[in-house]
């Protein structure tokens, strides 16, 4: 089999999250679990997919630990608030095709105030699903924006 591989990352656009933490259990086909959190008391939440070569997709946005739009008809994705800073995505059955950058963010505005705000470079997470003995194994490593462009 070949190597998979998954990435995500937290999205600073709009004051968005601070950090992202991934973790993936050992078999091909189990649930794939991202945590976000954010410091900045927002009540909107999103996350958010980008295959190679293609733009962003909404996944879930929530407001008010609330599902309030729904971007993917996939049954292999599922979103939930239990905090006002934590947001989780998790990824059932994870499949090669899941392969793809995973971004989450938060806002306090709307989408008419959000020119007012700064926009921060992201911080990227890389994390590989690799076979070993048929085991699977992950990690998940820290990139500077710097050195995500150098790839």
């Amino acid at each position: 089999m070949g190597m998979y591989i998954v990435w995500c990352a937290a999205m600073y656009l709009l004051g968005a999250s601070k950090s992202l933490a991934g973790r993936w259990n050992s078999h091909p086909r189990h649930t794939a679990y991202l945590r976000c959190e954010q410091a900045y008391g927002h009540y909107s939440m999103f996350w958010y997919r980008q295959d190679p070569g293609q733009g962003l997709q909404l996944l879930f946005y929530f407001y008010y630990k609330e599902e309030r739009e729904k971007g993917t008809n996939s049954s292999h994705f599922q979103a939930d608030q239990p905090r006002d800073d934590v947001f989780r995505l998790n990824i059932s059955s994870v499949q090669p095709e899941h392969s793809a950058v995973y971004f989450c963010a938060s806002s306090s505005d709307t989408a008419l105030q959000s020119h007012l705000l700064p926009l921060q470079k992201p911080r990227l997470f890389l994390v590989s699903l690799q076979p070993q003995h048929r085991k699977w194994q992950s990690g998940c490593h820290h990139m500077d924006s710097d050195q995500a462009n150098s790839l």
